[in-house]
């Protein structure tokens, strides 16, 4: 039996079988990142937030320029060996990578360091400094992690990747939360001692906090650093115990793989153009981290008055020091961001796992999978996003209440944190539909239109971030309005070259117009709902307090998302807007099809 007979009797996890198993663990980890985000937040407050965020701003062009290209390159070349049944380029494929991200993750964590403090001042944020040095560590674990989960995801095997994603969540929420109510306990102690916080001498509480929170901040991200470790140390110990699958008979009889240079030359000319999007991605994100809060620093300092007037009542009840204004107004920008990046975080599994689907297909000219799979990526990606971001932005202020009901400071910047959900979230399926897209083209060797994509978006963004923001009336929410710009101008460049490229016809009725008009209704239902049912059970004394955790808000807004969804899918059905070749590659699917076409579902 040859190499590529072996090959196809190897198990092996379809498009969608793959994308449900990281859907599944996606899930799961955003799950356990909001309820971390929520004793987080608790302990660290607005204000302590910005500077856990500012972190991360920093950190993340780092991390994606130590990991860019490299885990998409390995994914896409170890599944264009599979088909090819090249075993031993399999493995020398991981045995270079693994060099290359030893080198690059030692280099990312260097130069995280020695970016910290620049960063944090011109940020006009040194406070967030310790927080940054904390996270560098976190560069390196990162990149060897990246190693395995890119080579079992080219194998088409998303299991370890998920495993290992719930593991880091874990542990992120066990030790980041402890470490932080730790230092803050420490703080306060101090301050009921002796006066002084960690050195500063502090005349009130809300100075005692002030000075505390740098402090916990950085706590919270060595749990970060502390949780990447351990998920590195999971998928090293699963490959040494496990292995990959491929048998020493299919090593026997495969072909020499190339030296080592050669495949590492032949891996960064892949992996550069992706390298290339991913700094322009990354720096634009820092830039347009920088700039909020640079433009929020000047038109505090210039316009104060303004802002004053605009959110009196919301500084009042949080009571924040003019000082910390515009850090404020930024950690309450990046609460509503933490709902926006739920979605496109669900849908980029389906990119990751079109990668090495899509890859083989291309590499064997398999025009009818390639045309399913692309098809299958963004109709899926838009059934997900598009309701669920309706029914989230829809009740985005019951949903930060039932969060944050509990922390005076994040409450008293609802209106602000809402207002901004509600937008994003509503428009969630144009962010989430961008990475798919530039997984799908990487995957048949186009790295360079979301290159040129990227770079379009980047410029506008920034500009109309910096021009709006600068304007005191307008302040945070012109940085709405940049991405927004931004993240439309990218999808619509990608969509257009990916089906001229690939020659597939999208229908805009199926992908677009069907699952945008079932998601306004299931909004619809949503608003009625939670309208009605809280209503009603606001006057049931028990039920009556927003403090407590089972209330009229969180009991009407659980009975408002049921009834949403629920209404969503019914009219998903009623208008034919699922596709049978979806619905076939999910386990089981041939028989649910069945089930379908009896009931007359599907046709």
């Amino acid at each position: 039996m040859t190499g590529s007979a072996k090959q196809q009797t190897r198990k092996k996890q379809t498009l969608l079988n793959g994308a449900l198993v990281l859907i599944m663990s996606t899930v799961i980890v955003k799950l356990i990142s909001i309820f971390y985000k929520i004793p987080i937040t608790n302990i660290l407050g607005t204000v302590g937030r910005s500077y856990y965020n500012s972190a991360y701003a920093i950190f993340i062009p780092v991390y994606s320029v130590a990991l860019a290209g490299l885990p998409t390159a390995m994914s896409r070349l170890v599944a264009h060996y599979m088909a090819l049944g090249e075993y031993r380029h399999v493995r020398q494929t991981l045995r270079v990578t693994r060099k290359l991200f030893i080198l690059t993750g030692l280099l990312g964590t260097l130069a995280l360091a020695l970016l910290a403090w620049p960063y944090a001042v011109s940020a006009k944020k040194p406070e967030a400094f310790s927080s940054i040095l904390m996270l560098a560590p976190c560069v390196f674990f990162c990149c060897v992690m990246s190693t395995y989960r890119g080579y079992y995801n080219g194998l088409r095997n998303m299991t370890p990747t998920a495993v290992s994603e719930v593991i880091e969540a874990v542990g992120k929420f066990a030790v980041g939360v402890i470490l932080a109510r730790y230092v803050v306990d420490l703080g306060l102690r101090q301050y009921a001692a002796t006066g002084v916080v960690f050195g500063t001498a502090c005349a009130s509480d809300s100075e005692a906090m002030s000075a505390i929170y740098p402090y916990a901040a950085a706590a919270a991200v060595l749990g970060v650093t502390l949780s990447t470790a351990l998920a590195f140390f999971y998928l090293w110990l699963r490959y040494r115990i496990k292995g990959d699958g491929i048998t020493k008979a299919e090593l026997a009889t495969a072909p020499a793989p190339p030296r080592q240079k050669a495949l590492a030359k032949q891996l960064l000319a892949v992996a550069l153009p992706i390298v290339a999007s991913t700094i322009i991605f990354n720096l634009t994100n820092l830039i347009d981290s920088w700039t909020i809060q640079n433009r929020l620093g000047t038109i505090t300092a210039t316009h104060l008055d303004v802002l004053r007037a605009m959110y009196g009542d919301a500084l009042r009840a949080g009571a924040v020091l003019d000082g910390d204004v515009a850090d404020y107004l930024y950690g309450a920008y990046e609460i509503a961001s933490d709902f926006r990046n739920l979605l496109p975080s669900i849908t980029v599994t389906f990119g990751i796992s079109a990668i090495p689907v899509l890859s083989e297909a291309w590499t064997i000219k398999d025009h009818r999978a390639i045309r399913s799979s692309i098809e299958s990526v963004i109709r899926m990606s838009m059934m997900i996003s598009m309701p669920l971001g309706m029914i989230m932005g829809i009740l985005a202020k019951p949903i930060l209440t039932v969060f944050y009901s509990g922390n005076a400071s994040v409450m008293s910047a609802i209106d602000i944190s809402s207002a901004t959900m509600m937008i994003y979230c509503v428009t969630a399926f144009i962010f989430s539909i961008t990475q798919p897209l530039t997984n799908m083209l990487q995957a048949i060797g186009r790295m360079d239109i979301p290159l040129i994509s990227l770079a379009v978006g980047a410029i506008f963004k920034v500009g109309i971030n910096f021009f709006l923001i600068s304007i005191p009336e307008v302040n945070i929410y012109g940085a709405i309005v940049g991405t927004l710009v931004s993240y439309v101008l990218v999808s619509l460049i990608d969509v257009i070259a990916l089906v001229k490229i690939a020659k597939v016809k999208v229908s805009i009725r199926s992908v677009f117009t069907k699952p945008l008009f079932c998601s306004l209704i299931g909004g619809a239902a949503a608003w009625a709902v939670y309208g009605m049912v809280s209503r009603l059970l606001s006057s049931i004394p028990a039920l009556a307090s927003e403090t407590r955790h089972v209330n009229y808000v969180s009991v009407a807004l659980v009975v408002a998302a049921v009834f949403a969804v629920a209404f969503y899918v019914i009219f998903m059905f009623l208008t034919r807007a699922v596709e049978k070749d979806d619905v076939k590659m999910l386990p089981k699917g041939n028989k649910i099809v069945k089930i379908l076409e009896k009931y007359g579902f599907m046709e």
